[in-house]
C-alpha cells in the first residue's frame, strides 16, 4: 500500500508539471515587430564588365567593384555590408536576375 500511494503522490505533481508544456502550441495571435531603417541599401551601377557598389556602413562610404562573373553567391568582405545571388533567366546567359541581401 505504501509503495502505491507514493506512486501516486509522485504522479499528481509530475502531471501538474507537464500541463502547461503540453499546451505549448499557439493556435493564433499577433507579433508586433519594431525597428528602423538606419542605413540606406547599396546603390548599383553598371559598368562594362562589373558592377560597383556603393554603400554606406556605419556612417562611412563603402565602394566595392564586383565582375559580373563573381556575382553569383558573391559575400562581400570587410565593411561591405551584402552578398548577392544571380540567377539566369535565358539559356544564353544574357539576362540575369541579381538579388542582393543586406546584412
Amino acid at each position: 500500500m505504501k509503495t502505491v500511494s507514493l506512486r501516486r503522490s509522485m504522479l499528481l505533481p509530475i502531471l501538474v508539471l507537464a500541463f502547461p508544456l503540453l499546451n505549448a502550441h499557439a493556435s493564433g495571435g499577433v507579433i508586433h515587430f519594431q525597428g528602423a531603417i538606419v542605413e540606406d541599401g547599396c546603390l548599383l551601377s553598371h559598368q562594362e564588365q562589373s558592377v560597383k557598389f556603393s554603400c554606406t556602413q556605419n556612417g562611412k562610404p563603402v565602394v566595392q567593384t564586383i565582375a559580373l562573373n563573381k556575382l553569383n553567391n558573391y559575400t562581400a568582405s570587410g565593411d561591405a555590408p551584402f552578398s548577392t545571388k544571380m540567377r539566369y533567366i535565358d539559356a544564353q546567359h544574357q539576362l540575369a536576375v541579381l538579388e542582393v541581401t543586406y546584412r
